[in-house]
């Protein structure tokens, strides 16, 4: 009995594994198709979900050890400069989101349908587009960020540190635009592929090397904060220089690259399924025409979402205490972009979902994809909003240890708004079926309307006119996305996102 110990042990480990792997591992074509939706959607949503969130380290990173900078006044300087440039970066970045929204959308309906060859040129064309528009908009966003921050952050008294700290991170940033493009394009094809856990594996390894160099490039060779570890000299070179909130946004910039390279050689290989060939980056003015027609709506919806932000910042900025407002803003923002992502992680596996289940001419499983993906998702920010609030204050302390005034704010931005994050997953969950329908135009249309007809009128309302400050900035978020939410039921119950975006063309099977 003895001797059968460690062959019993090594089954019921083999078992285990097969267990797991039966639950939460890549599900196969057909069962996207016709599988259990809850588990399709945990199978193509986890990997997805803890993607994004390690994507929020990068910003969670740099905002844990600036606040960590022993001035207590440039420590807010540099995180409310980390909260203001991603709003711009998202803005620029808008393009490629569309166009890797019109990818998805094209790629899983081919890939339903079962056209691979297709799909793989469409994964080419939006390399090509990629990688053109990133060199582009990196070089429009690094000359205009310190322009543009000027006309953000107006005339008050610490206006021109916040130019000052917010340039040296933004273009940085910007410098390195095309990584993010290119990982971003590689997140997109492969998710229309049904592919979620290759993307999630290369972006864990990148965000291990950002906290690795992150305080490194940020304090120098010397003590780190809280620690207590010493960071040593540079053999023959000497001391490593303390770059501050530029180290912050070099070590991502690195550390993006890396992944972004390693990913387009697994594209590149064949040996993910997909492949894409060096011919298939030739333009294809037919191609590009579709991507234009799917992606342009997507972007512009992206683009004003993001312009609209800026807008929302230059309010913060007109409040009586905007560095308070700004870093509260910031702190909290990013906490709740957590759950965003993790929430996100299962709307974009609705994305997949319907996008094949179109392809495969199958209505009632369509159907059924979005009427259980809405309910699970409003379930899961019922169950995040809950959990904030309880935490709230230790929450922003992490971050901001030793601002009382910081601490405050965020917790009633954070109590304010988690009244409103069920609605706000029923809005993201019915963006992503039309994200996945390839029916952008009713998504832009939805997307501008929350932030440009609601969100920003209900702010300045709240805030201004009626002198809520800080708190009149939460309420109108919140309410925005309430309102919203009601919205995009009635977009969903027209059914008008059923029809495919693809032709009907001969299959071809690898």
């Amino acid at each position: 009995m003895t001797s059968h110990m460690p062959e019993e042990l090594i089954d019921s480990i083999q078992d285990s594994f097969a267990s797991l792997k039966s639950w939460a591992g890549q599900p196969s074509k057909d069962e996207i198709l016709s599988g259990n939706v809850f588990l399709v959607m945990f199978k193509l949503g986890w990997p997805m979900m803890l993607a994004t969130f390690l994507r929020t380290l990068y910003n969670l990173i740099d905002t844990f050890w600036l606040g960590r900078i022993p001035d207590p006044e440039i420590a807010r300087l540099s995180v409310t400069a980390v909260g203001q440039a991603w709003t711009f970066v998202f803005m620029m970045m808008s393009i490629e989101i569309g166009l890797g929204v019109a990818a998805l959308a094209l790629i899983s309906q081919y890939t339903g349908s079962k056209n691979y060859d297709e799909a793989d040129k469409v994964a080419g064309q939006l390399y090509f587009i990629a990688i053109t528009f990133s060199i582009i908009m990196g070089i429009i966003g690094y000359f205009a960020t310190p322009y543009a921050l000027e006309i953000l952050v107006g005339s008050g008294e610490d206006a021109s540190q916040l130019v000052y700290y917010g340039t040296q991170y933004i273009q940085v940033i910007f410098i390195g635009l095309p990584f993010m493009f290119l990982f971003f394009s590689f997140m997109y094809v492969m998710r229309g592929w049904g592919d979620t856990i290759t993307p999630m594996k290369i972006t864990a390894l990148s965000v291990i090397l950002n906290i690795i160099i992150d305080p490194i490039l940020i304090f120098g060779s010397g003590p780190l904060p809280f620690l207590g570890i010493v960071i040593p000299e540079i053999p023959f070179i000497g001391p490593i220089p303390a770059l501050g909130v530029r180290g912050a946004a070099v070590a991502t910039v690195i550390s993006r690259g890396i992944g972004a390279i390693y990913a387009t050689h697994l594209l590149f290989s064949g040996r993910l399924g997909i492949e894409i060939e060096w011919s298939y980056l030739k333009p294809d003015v037919q191609k590009i025409k579709k991507f234009l027609d799917i992606g342009v709506p997507a972007a512009v919806g992206r683009f004003g979402t993001s312009f609209g932000f800026i807008i929302l910042w230059a309010i913060i900025y007109r409040l009586p205490n905007p560095t308070v407002a700004g870093s509260a803003y910031s702190v909290g923002n990013r906490i709740l972009n957590i759950t965003f992502l993790v929430m996100g992680g299962f709307a974009m596996a609705i994305s997949t979902m319907v996008g094949q289940s179109l392809g495969a001419d199958d209505p009632d499983r369509t159907d059924e994809v979005t009427k259980k993906g809405i309910l699970a998702v409003a379930s899961l920010m019922s169950v995040f909003a809950v959990t904030l609030f309880l935490f709230r204050n230790v929450l922003i302390g992490i971050f901001m240890p030793g601002n009382p005034e910081v601490i405050e704010a965020g917790a009633d931005f954070i109590t304010i708004f988690a009244l409103a994050m069920p609605f706000f997953g029923v809005f993201r969950a019915v963006t992503s079926i039309l994200s996945g329908s390839g029916h952008t135009k009713l998504q832009m249309g939805l997307s501008l309307g929350r932030l440009w007809g609601l969100r920003l009128p209900l702010v300045f309302i709240f805030a201004i006119i009626l002198a809520l400050h800080a708190n009149g900035v939460w309420l109108g978020m919140a309410l925005s996305n309430v309102i919203a939410a009601m919205f995009a039921l009635l977009v969903y119950k027209t059914g008008w996102w059923k029809e495919k975006v693809i032709e009907d063309v001969p299959q071809k099977v690898p």
